[in-house]
């Protein structure tokens, strides 16, 4: 057999038993952190109709799903590459939860048809942590804090939190009465980060004289977050409504975590990711050790849901557990020690392995014990009773 039939697709890797008990350890740490903070856990499906699994906000996800087709039905299915979409389709039509505050987290595989090595693996283990039905700025200071004390269970205490809203940028583009041909090209820009090509752009384009001088000092607002809140309500605040409660909202924010919690904060107005479908606050965790990409993300993203029949507003955030792996503390063993037994009929002995077992204590079947190291536990019956001895 050729040596490249063993090789998994670009993107897709093993993980063997070290780095898989380090994984399920942190999962059921976050996962208990969250039940502790009242989020139910859910689990969708790998796989859904692409009807249900692309609509509304998750058409953007179209080119990122390995689509198939189902051989019960002959309709076209996806597999998931993000769980949050699937989690709303849970909410709106499964629990049906208007009028109510609903708490969901999840934690599961997903697949992406691209690979970005500058993003991790194609296959991410994603966990988080979503709000629905609560649109006031509390929630999204709870989901900060659920996120930022997911970072503490992954012992990752050294880490900046960076934050942004695309709704004043949505705004600004209303006001600026740019058709959507220069919106769309005013969006590429910014979310490629090109500054000559939006200095360019702002030049070229005819801005009404309310908004001209925000939108020549947008890139600006980039910075710690107490100094841009306090620029963004002198220059922005006044030219709307709309602007003047999205800052007032990011102060109220900002000025709560600083109360409660010692982290440095960064503030970008122009950081517009995740347009698409995001409608307001957008925050994410970095590590401070080097690591480029976002450990955590999310933001909110209002209305999720009106394709399943039931518009909710809703905040959460999302990480990749795999592809922070290596920013992790190694985990010590769970068990009380390992004991080796041998492989024999008998009531007794598999009655001791059973009460061991149920004391954490690792009981592994030895088919040799003469293979045993020196120091090694094992099962005796020599004085007639089953008892841990050692080599």
């Amino acid at each position: 057999m050729q040596q490249s039939t063993w090789f998994t697709p670009e993107g897709l890797e093993d993980l063997l038993p070290p780095q898989t008990q380090k994984l399920e350890f942190y999962r059921r740490q976050l996962m208990d952190g969250m039940h502790l903070s009242g989020f139910q856990l859910v689990l969708p499906p790998i796989a859904e109709f692409t009807d249900s699994l692309l609509t509304g906000t998750a058409r953007h996800l179209a080119v990122d799903t390995c689509r198939f087709t189902d051989q019960e039905s002959g309709r076209m299915m996806g597999v998931r590459a993000d769980m949050t979409p699937q989690v709303a389709r849970i909410v709106s039509n499964r629990l049906k939860a208007e009028n109510t505050i609903s708490r969901l987290c999840y934690a599961g595989e997903v697949l992406k048809t691209r690979n970005n090595k500058a993003k991790g693996s194609r296959s991410p283990i994603q966990v988080g942590a979503e709000l629905f039905g609560h649109s006031g700025v509390e929630s999204d200071i709870e989901m900060i804090e659920i996120m930022l004390d997911s970072m503490k269970v992954m012992t990752l205490s050294n880490v900046k939190l960076s934050l942004g809203h695309v709704g004043i940028v949505d705004e600004l583009i209303s006001l600026s009465g740019l058709d959507e041909h220069e919106s769309n090209q005013l969006i590429d820009i910014l979310e490629r980060k090109a500054v000559p090509e939006y200095a360019t752009f702002i030049a070229t384009v005819d801005l009404p004289e309310k908004v001209a001088s925000a939108f020549g000092n947008l890139l600006s607002f980039c910075g710690s977050a107490t100094d841009i809140i306090a620029k963004a309500k002198a220059e922005l605040a006044p030219l709307s409504a709309v602007l003047k409660e999205a800052v007032e909202r990011m102060e109220v924010l900002i000025e709560h975590l600083e109360m409660t919690h010692s982290i440095s904060m960064h503030l970008d107005l122009a950081d517009i990711r995740g347009y698409q479908y995001h409608t307001g606050l957008i925050f994410a965790c970095y590590s401070a050790c080097g690591h480029l990409q976002p450990i955590a993300k999310g933001g909110r993203y209002d209305n999720i849901g009106s394709d399943f029949g039931l518009a909710l507003p809703a905040t959460g955030f999302s990480l990749d557990l795999r592809s922070a792996l290596d920013l992790l503390e190694p985990v010590q063993a769970v068990e009380k020690g390992t004991v080796f037994a041998p492989y024999q009929a008998d009531k007794a002995l598999q009655e001791k392995i059973a009460e061991l077992r149920s004391q954490g204590v690792q009981v592994i079947k030895s088919y040799d014990l003469t293979a045993l190291n020196e120091g090694d536990e094992w099962l005796s019956n020599a004085t007639g009773q089953w008892t841990v001895e050692r080599v």
